[in-house]
């Protein structure tokens, strides 16, 4: 690890983000990046380093800046010391962080995934998308009009709700059904929670060649004009025709290729996939989450196209680094690339065939969800107790009793928690242990992921508290073995987590529309980075 950056020598970077030849990486809890963050950084809690290093870093010689809030704060500098660790070879800590920042006079951006909102905002004014205000939506289901509402969130959103009579067709999957919906209907229409997948829905099928509309201000908008929405699971929506599919997958190679999307083959990309060095690509897997979980190529992140051009910054920490799409031989793909190659990234690829080709080459493949627990933990558990449910229910009936800090997500930690729990973002808790607990205090550390609880034990440990042990159980087997729990939220606004607008009400939800429609003022700052290429 080497020293700290100074603000000058940040400064003198490249910062363009979606070329940038290397990782920033904001430490701080998700609520605090959401309220103010420097443009173009990668939002990593310091808790989530472990799980998710290997998504955000495809390989670990990329140089890679850390920052925190500044002001004498340590989770930057514990964050680049876990980093080095794990093995990344240059981690630099901005010396002041956020206040360092704003003291040389730069801006912060708000809200999160800034770099595609504001590029779904520059799609909407440069390509020729028509976007249709939920009352005239309304209208057209009133008189019966031939309509196909296509909603393209993930399946878990259109199951919490959706506009009545959409059908669930997530991010590029409603490619290969543009042919027959065409055919059906004389109104298609494209709906998303907000605008940001709406407007590149809308723009996918207009460069495929097919009339689509975008719902203006999606289910957000629907329900600030009044409208109802209903919930449930969308029923298997119909494979697409074959000529369909492959009329489709066509186009999108050719608008791809167009665009300059790279393709490679099954053996260049194990060869990539098992080299060392800044050739080795991010890849992912654009296929439905059962797909994944059958059978994936090692290594790969699971990230459906509409949410990866969503959510870029959250995962492409490197946007100057190799990515490599991949899908079924189909659509997806080609339709990714086009747009990350439209976003600016220098270096997309996709695999030549997809899945089957890789299957048919012989390479290895993984199953499961692809989520590895961090390679040291078992080392970790080693050191500590680990308490199952009869030895917890000892410790609890000891007098004095022991202090139990729970280090789950704070909406977990209101759904449940051991009793007299208190609770503690693993990333503030050194910062924070000394108010709650002395080092000769017993303190068990409980969570809903009980590896949090292991790797926070090690942090308790090195700072001297001596006496701690671990739940190797989550709350919820303590209650279903009959333990009792406590429940509620915390009396203040925790910072960990960013709940969706549409569940915090309807003045939520304009605020932060009004926030995306103000991204349009903002998205050609210097610092932004974001890009528009011009189609071919």
């Amino acid at each position: 690890m080497s020293g700290p950056l100074s603000m000058d020598s940040f400064l003198a970077r490249d910062l363009t983000w979606a070329t940038r030849q290397w990782a920033l990486l904001d430490l701080r809890e998700i609520g605090e990046f959401a309220n103010g963050h420097i443009p173009g950084a990668t939002s990593l809690p310091r808790r989530m380093i472990e799980f998710r290093l290997s998504e955000v870093l495809p390989d670990l010689s990329w140089p890679v800046v850390v920052y925190d809030n500044g002001d004498g704060e340590e989770r930057a500098a514990l964050g680049a010391m876990r980093l080095a660790e794990m093995g990344v070879s240059a981690v630099r800590v901005l010396d002041g962080g956020i206040a360092a920042w704003r003291d040389a006079g730069q801006d912060l951006a708000q809200g999160t995934n800034v770099p595609s909102k504001a590029f779904g905002e520059q799609v909407l004014q440069s390509d020729p998308i028509t976007s249709l205000p939920p009352e005239a939506l309304q209208t057209l289901c009133s008189d019966g009009a031939s309509l196909a509402i296509c909603d393209v969130r993930t399946s878990d959103e259109f199951a919490m709700h959706h506009l009545p009579g959409a059908q669930s067709l997530p991010g590029f999957e409603l490619a290969a059904h543009l042919p027959r919906l065409a055919q059906d209907y004389a109104t298609v229409v494209v709906n998303c929670a907000g605008r940001t997948r709406s407007i590149i829905g809308a723009a996918t099928a207009r460069a495929l060649g097919f009339a689509c509309y975008a719902v203006e201000n999606g289910t957000m908008g629907w329900r600030l004009a009044g409208y109802e929405t209903e919930s449930g699971a969308a029923a298997p929506a119909p494979a697409a025709p074959p000529q369909d599919a492959i009329e489709v997958a066509a186009r999108a190679r050719a608008l791809a290729l167009n665009q300059g999307m790279v393709p490679t083959t099954a053996q260049n990309l194990e060869r990539l996939r098992r080299s060392s060095g800044k050739n080795r690509p991010y890849v992912v897997d654009l296929r439905p989450r059962q797909a994944f979980i059958a059978g994936h190529i090692p290594g790969a992140i699971w990230l459906p196209g509409g949410q990866l051009i969503q959510r870029t910054d959250d995962y492409l920490a490197v946007p100057g680094a190799p990515v490599v799409v991949v899908d079924d031989g189909d659509a997806r793909a080609p339709l990714a690339a086009w747009w990350l190659r439209r976003m600016g990234f220098a270096n997309v690829h996709v695999l030549d065939g997809g899945m089957p080709a890789w299957r048919d080459a012989g390479f290895a493949i993984e199953t499961g969800r692809g989520h590895t627990l961090p390679h040291f933990l078992h080392t970790l558990e080693g050191r500590f107790a680990m308490l199952d449910i009869a030895a917890l229910k000892a410790r609890l009936a000891q007098t004095p009793a022991p202090i139990v800090i729970d280090v789950s997500t704070s909406k977990r930690f209101a759904k449940g928690r051991l009793p007299g729990a208190v609770w503690m973002s693993r990333g503030w808790l050194e910062a924070q242990i000394a108010a709650h607990a002395t080092p000769e205090d017993q303190i068990i550390l409980s969570a809903s992921d009980p590896a949090q609880a292991v790797l926070a034990a090690d942090a308790l440990f090195k700072r001297g508290y001596g006496n701690v042990s671990v739940f190797a159980r989550s709350p919820t087997a303590w209650a279903q073995a009959g333990g009792a729990m406590d429940t509620g939220p915390l009396p203040y606004a925790p910072d960990d987590i960013v709940e969706p607008p549409y569940e915090k009400g309807l003045d939520a939800m304009r605020e932060y529309l009004d926030w995306e429609i103000r991204l349009t003022a903002e998205m050609n700052a210097p610092e932004q980075g974001v890009m528009l290429m011009e189609k071919e």
